[in-house]
């Protein structure tokens, strides 16, 4: 088992007041939900930074070259619905 400690934050009524609300309607305590979504939130965090760290040393118009092609070698579709049109 992981070790914890007790953290002490200061946050809005309002966000606590949502946080409570939808802990209640998960069905779990809202000491799981913020630990939940400080997990989620850091490691998306930690993923773009360690991108952008990889972007950082790249030459910007050689990745736009490799990723028109990967879009180029994508079948196209007749098929897409209006809303989800690129133009």
């Amino acid at each position: 088992m992981n070790k914890t400690q007790v953290v002490t934050l200061r946050i809005p009524v309002d966000l606590k007041a949502r946080l409570e609300n939808e802990a209640h309607l998960q069905g779990v305590s809202m000491n799981n939900l913020a630990n939940y979504l400080l997990t989620t939130q850091i490691s998306q965090i930690e993923v773009l930074s360690a991108l952008e760290k990889r972007i950082a040393k790249k030459d910007i118009s050689s990745l736009k070259t490799k990723v028109r092609k990967i879009l180029d070698s994508v079948e196209k579709s007749t098929n897409v619905p209006e809303w989800d049109e690129v133009h």
